[in-house]
């Protein structure tokens, strides 16, 4: 079954004429049949809760289990704006109990550079399957090239804990050395989400890391 994108995109650049966004890979990913798509900007706080509020829709977010946040980014934060930032237990409590076999992929820098037991939470609470993103800041163009590669990843494995672990693997192996230099992370949720396939791992919150 394919895995739909819902993606949220804020402001790059101050100047408006900068055309800088991730909509071309996702359309690129709908083309070629990979999957299908929803994408929305969002410039203020509550647009962001309103486009939310729409995905938490289950006619809506069991097409598009993909929750792709690309936004400026800062430790357990997301950058609406420079004036505006959404932090990880802002969003962990708007999101509380509605994420089940769901995976949400910040693409904003520096927002996983924060204690593991923050995500924990995060991912208690929400009960997502997975949480992934970047550690450090990253270059734009690059990143935007790894998002590419991991959202058509994501589409070859069950929505389990061992499946993602599997991408993770595949992260790890087949790229390169890009989710090295993109400081990449993966938390997966095994509380809500055991391994199917195999007897569960003693630690509930796994961290893939370069």
């Amino acid at each position: 079954m394919k895995k739909g994108i819902f993606c949220l995109e804020g402001l790059w650049e101050q100047n408006l004429r900068r055309k800088s966004s991730v909509h071309p890979i996702l359309e690129l990913l709908e083309r070629n049949g990979v999957c299908s798509n929803i994408y929305k900007d969002s410039a203020t706080h509550e647009e962001f809760e309103y486009y939310l509020d729409r995905w938490k829709l289950k006619s809506i977010g069991e097409k598009y289990p993909i929750l792709y946040f690309a936004f400026h980014g800062s430790k357990g934060c997301i950058n609406i704006t420079d004036s505006c930032d959404y932090t990880l237990e802002m969003l962990g409590d708007f999101l509380e109990g509605t994420c089940e076999r769901k995976i949400i992929f910040f693409a904003s820098c520096e927002t996983l550079n924060i204690d593991a037991r923050r995500i924990h939470s995060f991912l208690n609470k929400t009960k997502a399957l997975a949480v992934i993103g970047y550690k450090s800041e990253v270059d734009w163009m690059l990143a935007t090239a790894f998002e590419l590669l991991v959202l058509n990843a994501l589409q070859d494995a069950p929505f389990d804990s061992k499946g993602i672990e599997e991408i993770g693997t595949v992260i790890k192996t087949e790229y390169g050395k890009l989710h090295s230099i993109l400081d990449f992370r993966m938390f997966v949720n095994k509380e809500h989400f055991p391994r199917k396939r195999n007897p569960p791992a003693k630690s509930k919150l796994k961290l893939i890391s370069a």
